[in-house]
């Protein structure tokens, strides 16, 4: 089958359809679990997947990240990205089964992992599943259709059986039992739809060892990302207990789905990067660099200041009053909906095209360094907040490092730039008008409330941006007329 590239817009389309379920789908599913099987059976199955987490970033070894960039760079020709394939499939299978073996004395071993032996059991084929989901291969092509009818399809399917079988909170091993045959289902069809791409290639002319020391590096910055992610659920699981993990997940999963709203279209475009790039295409490369640092700030910078607005609204209605602790938590989280986009931006689109990848693991290692020294104390006094205040931190420090790695590309582009204080400044005027408004009008239900703050704040931030001639949305107007 024959690559066919489609453009930027299309794949921002499909990328959006699929946020949108990404959020709609947990609208629909999160209030339901969260109240059908509490906090500490939602912690229980939390727990778990941090678990499986830590064993899945050992067997992908960075090759999801590295994938991608190679595939982008080859794609041009079908027997260069196939024996890419077939090699990074090679070390998987190799990684998986080491991985397999820790996996399972360790949860036989530890007295407080062998207490809930059959739920680590039921959540063990997320290693195998998510290592061969080749979902770096069709990122790398830039094949959003399929991705997304895929999507779709297993999300119906996840939705149905989770509202139809879990019934009560000791029906959480169920419910992990779900969420990893779906990723299974996704998995299946990926290889059933590669094997369309691929050539035959023969295992003499195979070299796996060019591929070591880069997926080393981003291996390595990988383990560093990954604390941020689920070395906190596992340190307040293993220090305070299993609510006080489905006091911490609740938020994080709320403002981890906004970050996917932030980031969705610089995803698409890192693919056309690194293509750019490796095509020695240095003005088309800033030209679409600059245009995907417009629209980070524009969606970053009101989504942090809303968040702090409406985060009652958001603990209430996506978990329930049993959640409302979470508030607070829900507050202190929301900067990383600044410092991740931004770290996306100059790690992922400026330090790892341009192969800078060691660079990007020394900023990550010494904010993950710092995340976990900070969480020791932290969550000893202050518990799920403790570890959320020890996160922000650390991507703070990673944000910075990073920049100061990147500044020589940084600096060709207009992050530092009166444009940029436009829509900061846009952000504080909406933040005052709904800080105001909400005092002076009192909304009783939850829902009509979140409603009108979040339409407020698009037409008061979105007139601000007009009002100061932002440079991306006046390009919205030229281009309409």
């Amino acid at each position: 089958m024959d690559i066919q590239i489609k453009s930027i817009k299309h794949n921002f389309i499909l990328n959006n359809i699929r946020l949108f379920l990404n959020l709609l789908i947990p609208m629909i599913v999160f209030p339901y679990v969260s109240r059908v099987l509490g906090p500490e059976g939602l912690g229980k199955v939390e727990f778990a997947n941090s678990v499986v987490a830590y064993f899945v970033l050992f067997t992908s070894l960075g090759i999801p990240t590295y994938g991608i960039r190679e595939i982008a760079r080859t794609r041009d020709n079908k027997e260069h990205y196939s024996t890419i394939v077939y090699e990074l499939s090679s070390i998987l299978a190799v990684t998986c089964v080491i991985g397999y073996v820790l996996y399972f004395g360790l949860i036989y071993f530890i007295p407080n992992f062998r207490s809930e032996l059959y739920l680590f059991f039921v959540v063990a084929p997320s290693i195998f599943f998510t290592d061969f989901s080749y979902d770096w291969f069709f990122q790398g092509i830039e094949n959003q259709s399929y991705i997304t009818k895929r999507y779709i399809f297993v999300k119906i399917i996840q939705i149905t059986l989770i509202l139809l079988l879990v019934k009560e909170s000791s029906q959480y091993i169920l419910y992990g039992g779900i969420l990893i045959g779906i990723n299974g289902c996704a998995t299946i069809f990926n290889i059933i739809h590669l094997r369309k791409y691929l050539v035959r290639i023969t295992v003499k002319s195979l070299n796996y060892k060019r591929h070591l020391k880069p997926i080393f590096a981003i291996f390595a910055s990988a383990i560093a990302v990954s604390i941020y992610t689920n070395v906190d659920v596992t340190m307040v699981g293993l220090m305070v207990g299993d609510e006080a993990v489905g006091l911490y997940v609740t938020p994080n999963r709320i403002v981890r789905i906004l970050i996917q709203c932030i980031t969705v279209l610089g995803s698409v475009m890192i693919p056309r990067l690194e293509n750019f790039l490796a095509n020695n295409k240095q003005d088309e490369y800033y030209a679409l660099l600059n245009k995907s640092l417009g629209y980070t700030l524009i969606f970053c910078v009101p989504i942090f200041f809303g968040v702090q607005i409406v985060a009652t609204d958001l603990i209430l209605l996506f978990a329930g009053p049993e959640f409302e602790s979470a508030i607070l938590s829900l507050r202190l989280l929301s900067p990383i909906l600044l410092f991740i986009p931004m770290a996306h931006f100059v790690g992922l689109q400026i330090l790892y095209p341009h192969r800078m990848e060691y660079k990007y693991t020394i900023a990550v290692t010494v904010a993950a360094v710092m995340n976990i020294v900070f969480n020791y104390f932290a969550i000893q006094k202050w518990q799920q907040n403790g570890a959320i205040v020890g996160t922000g931190v650390a991507e703070l420090v990673g944000l910075i490092i990073q920049v100061l790695f990147g500044r020589k590309f940084i600096k060709k582009t207009e992050l530092v730039s009166w444009n940029t204080g436009k829509i900061i400044l846009a952000g504080f005027v909406m933040f005052g008008m709904l800080t105001g408004l909400n005092r002076i009008i009192t909304i009783s239900s939850i829902t009509v409330n979140l409603l009108f703050d979040v339409g407020v704040g698009i037409v008061v931030y979105g007139g601000s941006l007009v009002v100061l001639r932002e440079k991306v949305i006046l390009s919205l107007f030229s281009r309409k007329k």
